[in-house]
């Protein structure tokens, strides 16, 4: 059997790092390939990995254009390649489908204009979803709104967690719980760059992240959706090195890693 594997299309926060694109990562077993999130720029990375049209579903965390404008730019890769058997399943964040009906009646005066090409589904909360060999469940946990943490188990029994954008929260933790690979993301230097309540955050830094992944007792952790260069990313490994014990690393667009 072939490991989960987990490729990263793009790592940069809303703001990209040079050269970089927003989020987006591929997560494959056997002939099952699935992006999660599908922000600026990485759409056109799928093709470097796999053909767009043998991707078998996608999953938006939450409703950021940096985490799901590349839907778009996915729906015209599809319309004019080569055919699919039937259309790309994406999964949304509760009331999804009708959000992107709104967006499609604005940017094209056509409401579904997404759906001859893309299957839009709303996901349930915390229920099983099966895409292929991967299961799926998704998690809500704080943000400035509504968003969604993914738990994806592997036909072997190895866990990926994705933490979408996150603040530092209970539910985070219990949704990456004995996670053998949680990708977390970590937009912030410091915490004074969010919020001052708590309860308003959005966003973690690598040694929330890295807090995270001890309570959850994650074996590796990856930070992701981060501000890049040397002296922040020394930054990242460092704040969360001191938190974690584990394994840690920064992902890199354009690397795969076996969870």
């Amino acid at each position: 059997m072939q490991s989960l594997t987990l490729t990263i299309l793009g790592a940069g926060p809303a703001a990209p790092n040079p050269g970089g694109a927003n989020s987006g990562y591929l997560v494959r077993q056997q002939d099952t390939a699935v992006v999660m999130d599908c922000g600026p720029g990485t759409a056109g990375q799928i093709a470097l990995h796999l053909p767009p049209e043998q991707l078998s579903g996608v999953a938006i965390s939450h409703f950021h254009p940096d985490h799901y404008f590349d839907l778009v730019a996915l729906y015209y890769l599809l319309r004019f390649g080569p055919a699919r058997a039937s259309r790309l399943p994406v999964w949304l964040p509760p009331g999804g489908r009708d959000f992107l009906d709104q967006f499609g009646r604005l940017i094209a005066q056509r409401p579904a204009m997404l759906e001859d090409v893309l299957d839009l589904r709303d996901y349930p909360v915390e229920a099983p979803v099966t895409i292929g060999q991967l299961q799926f469940s998704f998690h809500p946990v704080q943000h400035y709104i509504p968003a969604y943490a993914m738990r994806v188990r592997g036909e072997d029994g190895r866990v990926l967690v994705f933490s979408g954008d996150v603040a530092p929260c209970d539910a985070l933790p219990r949704a990456a719980k004995d996670a053998d690979l949680f990708l977390c993301e970590s937009a912030l230097l410091d915490a004074s760059q969010d919020e001052k309540d708590p309860r308003a955050r959005g966003h973690s830094t690598a040694a929330e992240a890295a807090a995270a992944a001890t309570a959850a007792g994650a074996k590796r952790l990856l930070i992701t959706h981060y501000r890049s260069g040397p002296e922040a990313d020394a930054h990242h490994l460092r704040a969360a090195g001191a938190a974690f014990t584990g394994p840690v690393d920064l992902a890199r667009p354009g690397a795969t890693y076996s969870v």
